[in-house]
């Protein structure tokens, strides 16, 4: 993860309703959709639940994993700006 990601994450830590605003706009419910991709979310469920614990590697991966994607790294641009506000 890179140091501009790092940062983003660590605000929105900071503030949950600035993360919950986020999530509920439209780019935010485009990456769940992508996230959970067609498993039905059982891999982003396991690695939320890992990173909870602390191992935040496989939700690392599948983070790096969308951004090789035009799109979605379009969508996570989009919403690193908003977590900066």
């Amino acid at each position: 993860m890179d140091a501009k990601t790092a940062a983003a994450i660590e605000r929105l830590k900071k503030n949950k309703d600035l993360a919950e605003q986020i999530m509920r706009s439209g780019d935010g419910q485009k990456l769940m959709d992508m996230l959970a991709g067609s498993d039905g979310g059982a891999a982003l469920n396991r690695a939320a639940s890992a990173a909870a614990k602390g191992d935040t590697k496989e939700l690392s991966q599948m983070l790096q994993n969308l951004m090789q994607n035009q799109d979605a790294a379009a969508v996570m641009s989009r919403l690193n700006d908003s977590a900066k506000r």
